[in-house]
């Protein structure tokens, strides 16, 4: 009798362990000769190009991993995972309306998804939909109740919404829930800022710059607030910081380099 070979659909498993292993490791190069390795060798197989995607992205090739990401789609319209991939990766390139739907098409697909519905509240805030962006925020918190990144999200979208009063509570519930949080921190001074509330917001700076070196938009903000403050020689200089080597000299209306 002739003997019949039954050739594989999917890589194997030893394949897919070690895929995971060198993406979890951080060993990108490799992750990524092996995932283009297994796409050649079974190019119908989604795994493989999801990996390839989230390798490419981690590796700054935003346009090849947005590439690989689509194959993924293709290949597995019901997977959640793979739309939200593919919207995270159509935000960063500021491809927001595709991002939007593709977003939308992951939460059809598994609503529960919290990180789905902040990355789409995230878009639709740049899309000036910030109704809309409240309510999946919200939703995200709902389904994740520590999820310190959506406050702080909730925050800016509320901030946006001229709701004032309301962006505080979320900012400093985002610190509560990740205290080295710069970001929030950073959000919240400006609010403060807004306010005319310069003391708080001096220290809502300070604490960003301290969590995070190099943080430009703190330096900025926490200049701004001196100036008003009528410390202007400090002020100018946390502008220069926090512009690099050029800011607005206030008193003689000059670019200083």
């Amino acid at each position: 009798m002739k003997k019949i070979y039954v050739n594989s659909l999917k890589p194997s498993q030893e394949q897919f362990n070690n895929l995971i292993k060198y993406y979890q490791a951080g060993r990108y190069e490799d992750a990524k000769r092996l995932s283009i390795s297994i796409t050649q060798e079974f190019p119908k197989h989604p795994f493989a190009w999801k990996v390839l995607g989230a390798v490419l992205k981690q590796m700054g090739k935003i346009n090849e991993s947005l590439v690989a990401i689509q194959k993924s789609v293709q290949l597995d319209p019901q997977n959640s995972e793979a739309y939200y991939n593919l919207g995270v990766i159509l935000q960063e390139l500021g491809r927001l309306k595709e991002a939007e739907v593709s977003l939308r098409q992951a939460i059809k697909l598994k609503p529960d998804c919290f990180e789905s519905h902040n990355n789409l509240g995230n878009t639709l805030h740049e899309l000036r939909k910030l109704d809309e962006a409240e309510v999946n925020l919200r939703q995200a918190i709902k389904l994740k109740p520590d999820y310190a990144e959506a406050y702080n999200n909730l925050g800016n979208t509320l901030k946006e919404l001229g709701k004032l009063d309301d962006p505080e509570a979320s900012y400093k519930k985002a610190i509560k829930l990740k205290p080295d949080y710069a970001e929030a921190y950073n959000n919240l001074g400006n609010m403060l800022q807004e306010l005319g509330r310069l003391d708080e917001a001096e220290a809502s700076y300070r604490k960003a710059i301290d969590l995070k070196s190099s943080f430009r938009e703190a330096e900025c903000g926490l200049g701004s607030v001196m100036i008003s403050k009528g410390q202007h020689k400090e002020g100018l200089e946390k502008l220069r910081l926090g512009q690099g080597a050029m800011f607005f000299d206030i008193d003689n209306g000059v670019v200083i380099q």
